[in-house]
């Protein structure tokens, strides 16, 4: 997928367009406009009846200019926001970060640049669905400040601000050069880096003025091994990112598990029992990093699971660049005319996501997994092991002792060496590694031109917006039919190409005696060795290992046929949004509402929204959809792609428009009383349809410190083209309890999705009031209460309820309900599931509120200005109502791990700041706080769903110096300066990669050379 060339051309001919008329001579005043979020209406003051926060770009250089994601994590009123690389808990990916204003969600809070919207990230949020809005697009040098309303905003802005909004408001009247660097230490890292520059002027006697921003930042990779927090052993922490599907691999005798003993328990307590009960765990497991446990099953000592840590190959950080630029210009035409431009580029780059070296097949007890009795690392297992292995293995050796099946094998005439003698638990690479490295990257271009003026005492715009994002990604996985040939000895690239694959005539890979006695371990064609003795020791990454085997045998190392075992595909998604919209505002003279003449806005907007998803090679569902290999192309079973754990993706092309109209009024009832109305009527066409929002909002001046301001409305957002989607929305990969491994989740899209809505209620108390000790104090204090009342979410049905009433104590009943949801590799029991279909569906009515407070005062000190400043946000509830899959659920104070209605959701956050202002110094130390919240633990713990991860106070240190009259400044900055590691959660990772930081203590330092 390529961005479309005539939009290409169309944006260059409007940035062009300009230059026509650059020489026209016309005298005319500056014209002015206020931009302020949550209103149309020129002149609004930000603060009037709306709870916007502004981050202002001065404030933010004196805490050392922190990363968006890092704001973001500082904001006590979004919680659950997406940034970091934690793959089992984050959902964006590396490269792409996110808002989540009152924990609601990330695609319910709308972004927006100079109150204009951004197309979708491509790639959906897995477990939720949620397409987001990369919060990394802005060089941080262009933003002159950032707006947050706190309130839901769809009478304004329409679809996706049912939370509230994120505005970034740029530079556009700069004018001279500023270049600034910064770089931020991290022990055992190289730290992130980050350059930029910003250029304005002003031409045409002052009637045209560019500005133009670039900025480069680089993040150097930080392991996880290299925190000792973050790797625990299994009896520590047995979550901390153990598998039960280890290497090397336990051994499973057919003797044993067809026999009495392997049967019975089998088809008592299952599969994972069985597997216990009759498997071989290979002697050097835990010589290698493994981790022995669940020994003694039916008596057998010799079994058990051989766990393979996998994070130990994840990473903290990920090494990643990213370059911004933007560029703005603005043009006087005639006296009351402007056209002003934008244009947005932005690329970031994951070279390398780092991911454990393989992934377990996707059907875990699997029977037909077999290894030959004559495969090589078998038998040199039986001549170093021969009272483990020597029973099972062929060879001319009196170590080898299996002489034969005596049974349907030898029957027919089937030579011992060549016979099934036993089946593997394992994957394919562990231990031994290396960390398999994939790229992520991502693209955004964005355009925009507004022609606004006068018509006579009215205020006129139109603007057109148009934006594209790509992304794609990449992954790597075994096709099943490549690991069938790998135990049979048909390994390698130039040994499927002399030696195809045979089928059988149920279209099952199965190759002729003649073919592995001609070709198996000959030649180009090789074994894959699921034992110790093809394991040359460990990778550095693994904890407690040796790093040289002493089994190991060189003609068994299967190093040189990892690019065979492990196929890399990718997937690309292409998203773009064009918005037109016109604005009339101004006022009526004629109705005088009291103190004023009441003054309005009206406008209309449309969009075109599209969105595209596509995959390359293997990985095309349609292409490839069965697991027997890429020639079957129709099968009633295994059609589950060719790979064994990663799921198919299938191609999305849908597009839409979207029609709205909105009014908004301003009435001065009196000098101390204003009111606001809004209403906005949106109409999405299709099975969705069309809504209709109104919101009022007042403030009331008591005297000239205190003020109170309320608003209500109701506020939507429509389905997103992802979910409305007929066939698969998207496929992800999640852990399911019942079967104690992760599973293949098809998420599925429906037409006939309603629009989500709210009622938001948001009442606040302002104080601002100087002189209240000193001559040079003052005190401001915002204090609001703020209530949303939720119905029809979009969610997608829970995938663990649908197993747990599908499969009740993991016996999976076929005329249950949800049984019809689960596709299995086998029996139907839990631990044979495969796949899990769920629905995109509208869920549950959630309730929640609470309450938002700042308070800050400031006075002259000795020679200089002391402040001291507390932010913070209280939720008093967040109530989840029942529905076909759950009960009533409280998600206060809760992790909310792998769940689809909310994230983590602290009862209390905030942080203080204080503040010293001298000569050319500023000095400001940060305390900021999370509430602790409950989680469902894991052994050992034994809380049961009441564990704890415990509230967390870090601290912050940034020292700024200004010289050369302010145009050089310096700032030093301790980040966590007491080096606390995050509070523990026995998750993967050990913390909450939504909530805390798990980097320890940073040092950063910036410059900034400003030259005007």
């Amino acid at each position: 997928m390529h961005y479309s060339i005539i939009k290409r051309l169309l944006a260059f001919a409007l940035f062009l367009f300009p230059l026509t008329i650059w020489s026209a001579s016309v005298n005319s005043e500056e014209l002015e406009e206020v931009v302020v979020t949550g209103s149309y209406i020129k002149g609004t003051p930000e603060d009037a009846p709306l709870p916007v926060t502004t981050l202002q770009r001065e404030e933010l250089a004196l805490e050392g200019s922190p990363t968006t994601i890092d704001l973001i994590k500082s904001l006590s009123f979004s919680q659950g926001a997406d940034g970091e690389t934690d793959q089992f808990q984050a959902g964006a990916g590396a490269d792409r970060a996110t808002i989540n204003i009152r924990g609601l969600g990330p695609s319910r809070s709308l972004v927006l640049v100079n109150g204009r919207r951004t197309t979708w990230s491509p790639g959906a949020i897995g477990a939720q669905a949620q397409l987001l809005v990369d919060v990394n697009m802005m060089p941080s040098i262009a933003v002159q400040r950032i707006e947050m309303l706190r309130d839901g905003a769809a009478a304004t802005y329409g679809s996706d601000a049912i939370a509230g909004v994120m505005n970034f408001v740029t530079r556009s009247d700069f004018e001279g050069f500023e270049i600034s660097a910064s770089h931020k230490d991290i022990e055992d890292a190289d730290g992130d880096s980050e350059f930029g520059f910003i250029w304005g002027g002003s031409f045409m006697d002052g009637r045209a003025n560019v500005v133009t921003s670039a900025s480069y930042i680089e993040r150097g990779r930080l392991r996880i091994a290299d925190r000792d927090w973050s790797l625990l052993s299994f009896a520590e922490n047995t979550r901390g990112g153990w598998s039960s599907v280890g290497r090397p691999a336990v051994f499973v005798p057919n003797q044993n598990w067809f026999g009495p003993v392997g049967q019975a328990v089998t088809a008592a307590a299952g599969g994972f029992a069985g597997l216990l009960a009759t498997g071989i765990v290979d002697p050097n497991c835990e010589n290698l990093g493994g981790a022995r446990t669940s020994v003694g099953v039916a008596g057998n000592t010799l079994g058990g699971f051989c766990r393979f840590q996998y994070t130990a190959f994840d990473n903290l950080i990920e090494d990643a660049e990213r370059w911004q630029w933007f560029t703005e210009a603005s043009f006087e035409i005639g006296d009351t005319m402007q056209l002003s431009m934008e244009l947005l580029v932005t690329d970031s780059d994951v070279p390398g996501w780092g991911t454990s070296p393989s992934y377990p097949p996707n059907k875990l007890v699997d029977e037909n997994r077999q290894v030959l009795a004559g495969n090589p690392g078998l038998v040199e297992m039986a001549r170093r092991y021969p009272d483990l292995y020597g029973d099972n293995a062929f060879c001319a050796e009196a170590f080898c002792r299996y002489t034969g099946d005596g049974g349907a094998q030898d029957a027919a005439g089937i030579p011992a060496g060549f016979q099934e003698t036993g089946w593997i638990y394992g994957r394919f690479y562990g231990q031994d590694g290396p960390p398999r490295e994939h790229h992520r990257r991502s693209e955004l271009t964005r355009f925009a031109a507004a022609l606004e003026g006068e018509w006579g005492d009215k205020d006129w715009q139109v603007a057109l917006t148009y934006s594209e994002s790509e992304r794609s990604s990449a992954g790597g996985d075994t096709m099943v039919y490549r690991d069938a040939r790998g135990r049979l000895g048909l390994a390698g690239d130039a040994c499927e190409a002399a030696v195809p694959n045979e089928y059988n005539a149920q279209g099952q890979l199965e190759f002729s005696l003649a073919t592995l006695q001609t070709h198996a371990g000959q030649g180009s064609c090789q074994y894959w060795i699921p034992f110790s003795t093809g394991m040359y020791g460990t990778d550095p990454l693994v904890p407690n290992a040796v790093r040289s085997n002493p089994d190991f045998v060189q003609s068994l190392d299967n190093r040189s046929i990892r690019d065979y075992m492990i196929t890399e595909g990718q997937s690309e998604g292409e998203t773009s949004l064009l918005t037109i919209d016109g604005i009339l505002s101004g006022e009526i003279t004629s109705i005088d509402v009291g103190s004023g003449s009441l003054a309005y806005a009206v406008g209309f907007q449309y969009r075109d929204e599209t969105y595209e998803t596509g995959v390359t090679g293997f990985y095309d569902g349609n292409e490839f959809p069965c697991a027997a290999g890429p020639e079957i192309k129709d099968c009633t079973t295994g059609r589950t792609g060719l790979f064994g754990f990663l799921p198919p993706s299938f191609a999305i092309d849908q597009d839409r428009d979207i029609w709205a109209v909105f009014t908004e009024l301003q009435l001065p009832i009196t000098d101390d009383l204003e009111a606001q109305l809004s209403i906005r009527h949106e109409d999405y066409g299709g099975e969705t349809g069309s809504t209709t929002d109104p919101k009022v909002a007042m403030r009331w001046q008591i005297n000239d410190s205190i003020a109170i301001r309320g608003s209500f409305g109701s506020t939507f957002r429509g389905p997103t083209l992802n979910q409305t989607v007929e066939a698969n929305s998207s496929n992800s990969l999640q852990f399911v309890g019942a079967t104690g491994a992760f599973k293949r989740i098809d998420t599925k899209g429906n037409p006939d999705l309603k629009p989500e809505e709210a009622d938001t209620i948001n009442v606040g108390l302002l104080v601002d009031h100087s002189g209240l000790f000193t001559e040079s104090d003052n005190l401001f204090l915002t204090l609001d209460y703020w209530s949303y009342d939720f119905t029809d979410p979009l969610v997608t049905e829970p995938f663990s309820n649908i197993v747990n009433i599908a499969c009740p104590g993991g016996v999976c009943d076929p005329d249950g309900i949800y049984f019809d949801r689960l596709v299995f590799g086998g029996g139907n029991n839990a631990t044979d599931l495969e796949i899990i279909n769920v629905n995109i569906v509208n869920g549950p009515d959630y309730e929640t509120d609470g309450i938002d407070f700042s308070v800050r005062y400031g006075m002259e000190v000795g020679p200089g200005y002391l402040s001291w400043g507390l932010t913070g946000t209280k939720i008093m509830s967040f109530d989840i109502s029942a529905w076909e899959f759950g009960d009533d659920y409280d998600a206060l104070g809760r992790l909310n791990y792998r769940t689809s209605l909310a994230r983590t959701l602290a009862e209390w956050k905030g942080r203080s700041t204080l503040n010293y202002e001298f000569d050319n110094w500023n000095i400001r130390w940060i305390t900021s706080y999370v509430d602790e919240y409950k989680y469902q633990g894991a052994a050992p713990q034994t809380c049961g769903n009441d564990c704890i991860v415990p509230s967390h106070v870090t601290h912050d240190l940034h020292v700024t110096y200004s010289m050369m009259d302010d145009r050089l400044t310096l700032v030093a900055s301790a980040i966590n300066i007491e080096d606390d590691d995050p509070p523990y959660m026995s998750r993967e990772m050990n913390y909450d990669a939504f909530t805390h930081n798990p980097f320890g203590r940073m040092y950063k330092l910036g410059v900034t050379y400003r030259l005007q």
